[in-house]
């Protein structure tokens, strides 16, 4: 329950900022700008939790949450851009920035749910 209502709050969110039919080149981007990275390091964390298991020890490994905290960090640097993008009438963009952050937080809502139930807690 702790996952299923931020997920179903992000999704609502991400609902209201789809792309479209036909999304624009620059909103693509951005939304594979701001997606990838951190999907790229919930993989990474995920991979390295795995093998920090396999090694014997059950508890959440550092690289893992140094990683899940730099998708944070990734996730928060997105929403400031798209705010400033936004505020400087790049409308297009910022949209697309807007539903990357929110896809992003959905991969890190399950990417912490997953991490938590590989550590053990």
């Amino acid at each position: 329950m702790i996952i299923i209502l931020p997920l179903i709050i992000v999704i609502g969110l991400a609902w209201w900022l789809n792309p479209g039919k036909n999304p624009s080149s620059p909103r693509k981007i951005a939304i594979l700008a701001t997606v990838i990275p951190v999907l790229m390091l919930a993989i990474v964390s995920t991979v390295f939790q795995l093998l920090h298991n396999a090694a014997g020890t059950i508890e959440v490994s550092d690289i893992s949450n140094i990683c899940f905290i730099a998708g944070c960090g990734l996730i928060g640097i997105s929403a400031i851009a798209a705010v400033g993008l936004a505020l400087l009438q790049k409308k297009d963009i910022a949209r697309g920035l807007g539903l990357g952050v929110c896809l992003s937080v959905a991969i890190s809502i399950v990417e912490f749910g997953v991490l938590e139930w590989l550590g053990g807690v």
